[in-house]
């Protein structure tokens, strides 16, 4: 006897996760928030099992919390210790990988640079965009290509559990942008790994991911709730 799909309910709780997470970076539910499994069913009209695991995989990636007594609910966001450490980080990390790109000037990887940039360049003039977490994606994509293109695993792996460009879109989401300036600075990133600079292309990073930690933290900063 032919086992029945599974592809249906795979679907559906992909679904069921990408809602979940619209509304969490939508903070149309609250850092705190309880998400009982039980109104959840019923709001969605689906069973609790792909809820469950919706709630799951998003605890996974940091935005929800999950205790034995208590159940789900949304995660706090980071400090601003925590986002500075995670520049550092990224800074020593994203730098080195961008070392090694520009030495092997990787064609593939390039034409993947390429690509989210080009993405990018495809919202409103003059980089005005109310598309945060889409102007996010692409820039993932663009920080991906370099970690992918590294050579080391463990060091992309290492930047990718982090969930950074997550939870950057989770604090910035609801406000307007100006992605021309990260659009120059993806641009410089990309001349220097072209012409094999090494050096130029770690500066690079480093440059990018500083001026952009001035650009959100100046935002943080000013915020009533920022820890």
């Amino acid at each position: 006897m032919i086992r029945k799909p599974v592809l249906a309910r795979v679907a559906l709780v992909d679904q069921v996760t990408a809602l979940l997470m619209e509304r969490i970076l939508d903070r149309d539910y609250a850092p705190g928030e309880k998400l009982t499994i039980d109104a959840l069913s019923r709001e969605f009209a689906v069973s609790a099992s792909p809820i469950r695991e919706a709630l799951t995989r998003l605890a996974g990636l940091g935005l929800v919390a999950a205790t034995s007594f208590a159940g789900f609910s949304v995660a706090p966001e980071p400090s601003r210790d925590w986002f500075e450490q995670l520049r550092d980080f990224r800074i020593l990390n994203e730098g080195w990988a961008a070392r090694q790109l520009a030495r092997s000037r990787d064609p593939d990887a390039i034409a993947r640079l390429r690509e989210s940039i080009a993405a990018m360049e495809a919202d409103p003039p003059h980089g005005q965009t109310q598309d945060y977490v889409g102007a996010s994606q692409a820039d993932e994509a663009f920080h991906e290509a370099i970690l992918a293109a590294s050579g080391n695993e463990i060091l992309a792996q290492a930047v990718r559990s982090l969930h950074p460009h997550l939870h950057h879109a989770r604090l910035f989401s609801r406000i307007p942008h100006d992605i021309g300036p990260m659009l120059d600075e993806h641009r410089a990133i990309l001349a220097a790994i072209e012409r094999g600079d090494e050096d130029g292309a770690q500066a690079a990073v480093a440059a990018h991911l500083t001026t952009s930690w001035r650009r959100y933290g100046s935002w943080h900063a000013d915020q009533p709730d920022a820890r």
